[in-house]
């Protein structure tokens, strides 16, 4: 296989050979990834993966194609930067294509990297997951554990034919454990997750416990559908804001008008306590220096104390919007590209409040753990649906008093971070499984939060 040195002098003399007003860019990426799942109590599917891919976008004229292929030689290279010009000149026209970005400032940051979670062994992988099964076992005897562990590191190149040539190198670990009791009728079951860029920080032991301790101990009952002030765990925050990003403080939605947040700009919409941030260099989240246009990351605030921030860009939506480079592109191939760019790593400000400060406060309502199957109802105005899963509680007089069955909920994720009214003190980190995006939050406490209907189970 050929060295990514090779591969970038190769893409380097067919972008310098593109005739007179055709540009490209390119993408290199290398990674090396373990994965171990695990159920029914035991390891059941280690997975070790290694590989690059390269993705070549050409301009012609104003007409953009994208093409990716995994095969590095020669042959290879010159076939997808003439599948990608093939494809341009079928493109329509984006009239307002300002030109890939220059080498110039601001210079990427240098930001933490962990060599040794990036180079992590199969085995050295497989010990966290034991890790991550003993204590769930230690806590709840009986219970059945499933779940698993994704370690490692990649590498992105990014070169254009501007003069951009930018490299970064990023780790990343991230575990979910599900501890379930399917004996019982109905089942219960308990749910964590974590991640971050230095596997020795991923505290394996604590996942485990706190999934075995969500687990209920009495059959959950029966509540009726309603509005609820409602406790929602790390996941479920974590779900709320990443839907936030995609809906709301995107640039592609602001360009074509249907962004939940743009007659908010500048507007207040949430309380001064919800203050949140994109931030990619920050080591309190999965840090990547550059993105895949190799522009350099920066902190963005998108709800500065509670005030609307602007969407974000890449090199398509910042010609569109008239607007500068903030640094979030994704790959621009499908799917990715047809998200346009979006805030990857939303930083949510913590509050003072401990998880049983946040439970006192709340005279009636739930308690959830994390939203399952969760998708858009009306982009505009935010809606989103999905069902609690795996630790779902009742809640009076500020004391947890029993489980209940899950429930489906259709709500705004502007209402949820209109009605914050606590935050927990204590942030965890919420990455994606290749460790791309990241969304770092602590728990809150909400007005109200709406669930259309009641399950079984």
């Amino acid at each position: 296989m050929a060295g990514a040195r090779a591969v970038a002098q190769r893409l380097e003399r067919a972008i310098r050979a593109l005739p007179d007003g055709v540009s490209a860019d390119a993408r290199i990426e290398s990674g090396a990834w373990t994965t171990i799942r695990f159920a029914n109590s035991r390891i059941s599917q280690p997975h070790h993966e290694r590989g690059t891919r390269v993705s070549v976008r050409i301009a012609d004229g104003r007409r953009l194609g994208t093409a990716t292929t995994a095969d590095l030689s020669p042959e290879g290279l010159a076939a997808v930067v003439r599948a990608a010009r093939t494809l341009a000149h079928v493109a329509p026209e984006e009239p307002k294509f300002p030109g890939f970005p220059p080498d110039r400032r601001p210079r990427p940051a240098r930001t933490a990297v962990s060599s040794a979670t990036a180079s992590i062994s199969p085995e050295d992988a497989t010990r966290i997951a034991e890790r991550i099964l003993a204590a769930a076992g230690a806590a709840a005897p009986g219970g059945r554990i499933a779940g698993v562990v994704n370690v490692g590191g990649w590498s992105l190149r990014v070169l254009n034919s501007s003069g951009l040539d930018r490299a970064a190198s990023m780790s990343s670990a991230q575990a979910n454990v599900l501890v379930d009791r399917p004996e019982r009728d109905p089942p219960v079951s308990g749910w964590s997750e974590g991640a971050h860029w230095d596997a020795r920080r991923l505290d394996p032991e604590r996942l485990g416990r706190e999934a075995a301790e969500r687990v209920a101990a009495a059959a959950p009952a029966r509540v009726e559908p309603g509005s609820y002030r409602v406790v929602l765990r790390g996941p479920a925050v974590s779900d709320v804001l990443q839907f936030l990003a995609h809906m709301g403080f995107g640039g592609l939605g602001e360009a074509q008008g249907w962004s939940c947040l743009r007659r908010y700009r500048g507007k207040r919409l949430a309380p001064t306590s919800v203050h949140l941030v994109d931030d990619p260099r920050s080591p309190n989240g999965l840090p990547v220096p550059i993105d895949y246009e190799g522009v350099a990351t920066r902190a963005m605030p998108l709800l500065d104390h509670g005030v609307v921030g602007p969407a974000v860009t890449d090199v398509i939506t910042s010609g569109r919007l008239g607007r500068g480079l903030t640094g979030h592109a994704l790959p621009p191939e499908a799917p990715f590209g047809d998200f346009g760019p979006i805030p990857t790593h939303p930083r949510l400000a913590p509050g003072d409040a401990s998880e049983e400060e946040l439970i006192r406060a709340t005279r009636h309502g739930l308690l959830v753990t994390r939203f399952h199957y969760v998708r858009v109802v009306d982009v505009g105005r935010g809606i989103i649906t999905g069902m609690t899963r795996d630790g779902t509680y009742r809640i009076e007089r500020g004391e947890i008093v029993e489980p209940v069955r899950n429930l489906r909920f259709t709500d705004s994720v502007l209402s949820v971070l209109k009605g914050t009214q606590l935050l927990g003190r204590e942030s965890r980190i919420h990455g994606s499984e290749r460790g791309g995006t990241s969304v770092t939050c602590p728990p809150l406490l909400t007005r109200s939060f709406r669930f259309t209907s009641a399950t079984l189970f």
